[in-house]
């Protein structure tokens, strides 16, 4: 309790490893134009599966009709197709587990993307609203609930 009582009312939650930090998580991301592309290889169904297999196993459970819980702030509608896509490559698509974020050609624009929220697939992991440029996705708690199950032993 005493170590929970320091961390919350004198340092604010930052831990020693982390009072280095000076920025937003959001702010370290780079532009693409600093880095390489990175070719992962498919998974093995051994020590890598896919993805409707591991939603499967983290019981995550999302009525398909329910108002989706992660949505675009107001005023950055733009942010993902001008400055996430554009700039950074769209590191949302690569770094959600659960494939949530998807960019796919926009009909109205051709040659463009334009994102789309798989919403249903989320785990609940928070790191499109910490991780993102500028921040964009405002995440709330689902209805119901509705993330990973602990099965228990």
């Amino acid at each position: 309790m005493a170590h929970g009582a320091f961390t919350q009312y004198t340092t604010k939650g930052r831990e020693p490893w982390t009072l280095a930090h000076t920025k937003k998580d959001a702010e370290y991301t780079e532009p693409k134009s600093q880095h390489k592309e990175i070719e992962y290889p498919k998974h093995d169904d051994v020590l890598t599966f896919d993805l409707l297999t591991n939603l499967t196993r983290s019981g995550t459970n999302h009525d398909h009709d329910q108002p989706s819980h992660l949505k675009i702030k107001g005023g950055q509608e733009n942010t993902p197709s001008n400055i996430s896509w554009k700039q950074f490559a769209a590191p949302e698509q690569r770094f959600c587990p659960a494939k949530v974020y998807e960019y796919i050609e926009d009909d109205e624009k051709p040659g463009e993307a334009k994102l789309q929220i798989n919403a249903q697939n989320c785990l609940h992991c928070k790191c499109c609203s910490i991780k993102m440029p500028r921040e964009y996705i405002d995440w709330n708690v689902p209805e119901g609930s509705g993330g990973p199950s602990y099965s228990g032993m």
